[in-house]
């Protein structure tokens, strides 16, 4: 079930699917800092339509709602790519561009002319966040047992035994990596203790996410201690697992945790030598700002103070805490 409001927009909203003309849905999803993120997609031709860096700017909340979108997207037959595809904004051409991130190379769309946005099918999405790995010969095998089929990760298509590519979408067949996911849409461990925290995230290659035990394999895709599902084919299995997080999640959106906001206030306060090292430095260039140097020093001095004194640590503290939360 999607976690914010996933209707389609007003007509003076709505865009034209760049691939096959027909209007796109338009997704109101969670953002961070409480703010809404609005996501074009179409679903016959699995095709997500961001303007600028809008995917980076979607919190764990909107991720689980994107992906219950695209789940709910794979029900419809799959329109294939068009070689003359266009931006959805100026109708412009379009230019593939190659993304690295931590997780690979991943492929985007992007508006020729004017930087628009990009287009993103629903696998290179899955792909550039690091929630999918490509698909062995003993995950086919594992998959046939399991669940006597092979999905499209894209599309939902079904895909065969052998197959190199997906005969409806030409995506290659990959995996959900249902773990990563959960990680991903709660990157604070603000909802802890959940099963798939018990175990380190650097452990995951080797270890059950879910309870720690060793795997048989480094591509298992259940775990043979605890039960848990580690990897699935088909997008809404994976939306399925991760679902109950939802109501943990929007509570942590709401009003984050003291852990958290401890965590955060933490990592402030030993970002303070590279911000006055930094107000240093533009001091020195600065000629125009010699009669301010006492005035400088008196304010750098009381921060850096917050070391040693707890008083002033404290009301540091909730100074930060106050920006972040009203801002």
């Amino acid at each position: 079930m999607p976690v914010a409001d996933t209707t389609t927009g007003t007509a003076s909203r709505t865009l034209a699917c760049g691939n096959c003309g027909d209007a796109m849905q338009s997704l109101r999803l969670a953002g961070h800092y409480d703010r809404a993120i609005e996501i074009d997609l179409c679903a016959p031709c699995h095709l997500l339509w961001f303007d600028r860096i809008e995917s980076a700017r979607l919190s764990g909340p909107g991720v689980l709602g994107l992906i219950g979108a695209m789940a709910e997207a794979q029900s419809l037959p799959h329109r294939t790519l068009r070689d003359d595809a266009r931006c959805p904004r100026c109708r412009g051409g379009l230019k593939t561009v190659h993304n690295r991130s931590r997780w690979g190379r991943s492929l985007q769309l992007e508006c020729l002319t004017q930087q628009h946005g990009a287009w993103q099918s629903f696998a290179q999405f899955l792909l550039e966040k690091g929630l999918v790995r490509p698909l062995s010969s003993a995950d086919r095998a594992a998959l046939l047992r399991r669940d006597g089929r092979i999905d499209c990760v894209n599309c939902g298509a079904p895909v065969g035994a052998t197959d190199t590519e997906c005969g409806h979408c030409r995506s290659v067949p990959s995996l959900v990596d249902v773990a990563r996911l959960a990680r991903a849409l709660d990157p604070e461990g603000a909802i802890e203790p959940q099963a798939v925290h018990a175990a380190a995230a650097e452990r995951s290659a080797l270890a059950c996410m879910a309870c720690g035990s060793a795997l048989e394999t480094a591509h298992a895709l259940q775990c043979g201690q605890c039960g848990a599902t580690l990897a699935v084919s088909r997008l809404a299995d994976a939306h399925r697992q991760v679902a109950a997080l939802e109501p943990a999640l929007l509570a942590h959106a709401r009003k984050p945790s003291p852990q958290v906001v401890r965590k955060r206030l933490e990592a402030h306060a030993g970002d303070l030598p590279r911000h006055r090292e930094w107000l240093e430095r533009m001091r020195a260039g600065d000629p125009n700002r010699a009669d301010d140097r006492s005035a400088d020093h008196s304010v750098l001095d009381w921060i850096g103070g917050a070391r040693t004194s707890p008083l002033r640590a404290v009301f540091l503290a909730l100074a930060i805490w106050f920006v972040w939360w009203y801002w």
